[in-house]
């Protein structure tokens, strides 16, 4: 009997590899799809969470194998909004790690490992992501023992950045334009300017001799 294999995300940035995965990849989206009937029905080998925005019950860890994708230098980085704040920090490329989950957040031991660039806009690096999430799952579906190594160096983390934190205040030109393109992906509030009683968003951002070129949206405050 073939192996079943389910994945939980909470964004649709991995679907472009749900045909080339396989029939005997089951995906979901919501919350509560994260419950035991499903877990029961399926007795996956696996469960991947390729961008899960909440915590997994910990008998659901204790029970399973799940697997979790980080991409940070771990173990500095371990936390929220990890692609933000290692962009805020300078950095142009990062590892993205498979982990196996544990109660702990980001402190797996570790499974595989691919790196990727940090450059573009928010969506044009889940792309990416998606790229190396899909090499790395199929490497783990071929291993007939999964070796697990533990992460090595000093800890460090991320606070989740809110959307009041997508505001523009007063910044350097290079940092302007790394808040626009850091935020700019469907899935999430865009980085904006407030304006009186008006809120300015800012997407498809292009820096060129110190300057900034992007669209803009102006929308009343709802505060």
């Amino acid at each position: 009997m073939k192996n079943k294999y389910l994945v939980y995300c909470s964004v649709k940035w991995l679907d472009n590899k749900k045909i080339k995965l396989g029939k005997n990849y089951k995906f979901f989206y919501k919350k509560s799809e994260l419950n035991q009937k499903n877990l029961k029905k399926f007795n996956p080998k696996y469960i991947y969470f390729p961008h899960w925005r909440y915590k997994i019950p910990k008998k659901i860890i204790k029970d399973y194998f799940c697997i979790i994708f980080h991409t940070s230098p771990l173990p500095f980085g371990r936390g929220g909004s990890p692609i933000q704040n290692l962009i805020k920090r300078g950095y142009n490329n990062s590892p993205i790690f498979a982990l196996k989950a544990s109660e702990k957040i980001d402190a797996g031991k570790i499974i595989s490992k691919e790196k990727i660039s940090l450059n573009g806009n928010l969506d044009q690096i889940f792309l990416r992501m998606s790229d190396k999430t899909y090499i790395m799952i199929k490497k783990i579906e071929k291993m007939k023992k999964v070796n697990l190594k533990n992460q090595k160096g000093k800890v460090g983390i991320f606070k989740r950045l809110k959307v009041k934190n997508n505001e523009i205040k007063e910044m350097k030109i290079k940092e302007i334009y790394n808040k626009i393109r850091m935020l700019d992906s469907k899935y999430y509030s865009k980085a904006f300017i407030k304006y009186k009683k008006l809120n300015i968003f800012f997407s498809n951002s292009k820096i060129h001799k110190n300057k900034i070129y992007c669209n803009s949206i102006i929308e009343k405050s709802k505060n």
